[in-house]
């Protein structure tokens, strides 16, 4: 009895696993690496598509761009204004230029780094804000 009991436990296992194996889909490998975004600063996405992070590097406050994919993007703006409202002290009001692919702050961003950032994106010599982003800077 044991040797009939055992042989049909053996041979259930051995459809399970084969029927598991045959209704597995081979998942090709992908030729295109993983991006991630930035874990420092704060990532948000953009209303036509793509993230950008604004982080502080050093004293300034930098905003790079990055693509659906998370893979690093050149800006489709060419300037920027950030009003960083702090709780304790008045507002700045702080231009942002392009350099390189990032849009950057020429100027020495006061700390405390804590801040409600409003952020406009300018395209071209537009006089109205392309793009607007409201976050909590860290």
């Amino acid at each position: 009895m044991k040797t009939w009991s055992t042989s049909l436990i053996l041979l259930i296992l051995a459809i399970s696993a084969h029927g598991a194996e045959g209704s597995a889909k081979p998942v090709a490998p992908s030729d295109e690496p993983a991006y991630e975004l930035p874990t420092t600063g704060v990532n948000q996405p953009r209303p036509n598509g793509g993230w950008i992070n604004a982080d502080m590097g050093g004293t300034r406050l930098v905003v790079k761009f990055f693509d659906e994919k998370k893979r690093p993007a050149s800006p489709d703006v060419d300037r920027g204004l950030a009003v960083l409202r702090y709780s304790a002290k008045s507002p700045d009001r702080v231009p942002l230029h392009r350099e390189g692919d990032t849009l950057v702050t020429p100027a020495t961003v006061r700390p405390p780094h804590n801040f409600l950032l409003i952020l406009s994106l300018f395209a071209g010599e537009e006089d109205e804000p392309v793009e607007l982003h409201t976050f909590r800077y860290p």
